[in-house]
């Protein structure tokens, strides 16, 4: 099956940064200055196009330079210099003529991309699966954010825990699988938590709309809902690892209880029997709503698994798909 295509110039504009091949840099802005007559005058029609992102600041001969030349010396360092994905979609159309439009400029840029990063010290993706597709393991990601991760904020970057290793590993996985590759602490990851590039977080809430991903004001999109068997099916998979206990049923938890009526909402969608929400006491006191899907479910949820595994190896209980084998059999 052909999923579709998202390209880079479908991430966050004013958050998204780029590091380019050097020759194609090169080649690009030397068509730029030669297209407008002049570095002054690329400057003037990059800094008027900037109000259309709400941005403020003037570009300068010195920020063209660190562009042209993809690096900087800083504090006895060489460092990288990553163009604004703004400027990039407006360079296409400054280039762009009749016989080579904007989109065929913009998957020029696409396919020479080095690196791409958000603002401030977030890690980079390099290496990076561009165009990114739109994937059941894609939409999976989701629901581990609105299960045990955590979409960061302006000057935060985003995380996932997991202290069950295997669930870690998976988890990780798959944001390779669908991004590309980045470096994350070692460190941190032994003790349950991934740190993840702040990049990421920018393009699910930019591209989703995930405006609202905490714990008692997150809802699972419309248009995710809407989408087809797999996708609901990877998304439940995920916030079963993440909110799930298997045994005699299955049982899924959380504070939130229009999120929790989100994921029945999808299992029941999908066709697995489920059992109305209730609320769980512990010592007399609320703890969180709960719903339970029957056993008599057990053997077809494992049937679409196996399905869904066949192109998405990674989309599975992880660490809890043994417990499920356990009660089939």
């Amino acid at each position: 099956m052909k999923y579709k295509e998202i390209h880079i110039w479908n991430f966050p504009p004013t958050l998204t940064f780029v590091k380019l091949n050097k020759q194609f840099r090169e080649n690009l802005f030397k068509d730029l200055i030669s297209k407008t007559g002049s570095q002054e005058k690329l400057l003037k029609i990059i800094n008027g196009s900037s109000l259309k992102y709400n941005i403020r600041r003037k570009h300068s001969r010195r920020n063209l330079y660190s562009w042209i030349k993809g690096q900087n010396f800083d504090r006895g360092k060489m460092k990288n210099i990553y163009i604004p994905l703004w400027v990039l979609i407006e360079s296409s159309n400054i280039i762009s003529t009749k016989k080579d439009k904007k989109n065929q400029i913009l998957k020029k840029i696409e396919k020479n991309i080095k690196f791409y990063t958000s603002r401030g010290n977030s890690n980079p993706i390099n290496k990076p699966k561009l165009p990114l597709s739109l994937t059941p393991e894609m939409i999976s990601i989701i629901f581990n954010f609105l299960g045990d991760g955590h979409m960061g904020k302006k000057q935060i970057s985003p995380s996932y825990k997991q202290i069950n290793k295997e669930g870690l590993t998976n988890f990780l996985s798959r944001l390779r699988n669908i991004f590309g590759d980045f470096r994350y602490s070692k460190g941190e990851f032994k003790n349950g938590r991934l740190n993840i590039p702040k990049v990421i977080g920018d393009f699910y809430q930019h591209y989703f709309n995930l405006t609202k991903t905490n714990t008692f004001d997150a809802r699972v999109p419309k248009k995710i809902k809407a989408l087809k068997k797999e996708f609901l099916l990877a998304g439940l998979i995920s916030f079963i690892v993440d909110e799930g206990h298997i045994g005699e049923v299955i049982t899924i938890y959380s504070k939130n209880k229009g999120l929790l009526s989100d994921i029945k909402e999808i299992c029941d969608k999908i066709g697995y029997i489920s059992h109305p929400i209730r609320e769980k006491y512990a010592r007399g006191k609320f703890d969180v709503y709960r719903f339970n899907i029957s056993i008599r479910s057990y053997k077809q949820i494992n049937s679409d698994i196996n399905k869904l595994f066949k192109n998405f190896p990674n989309c599975n209980l992880a660490q809890k798909r043994n417990k499920l084998l356990q009660k089939i059999r």
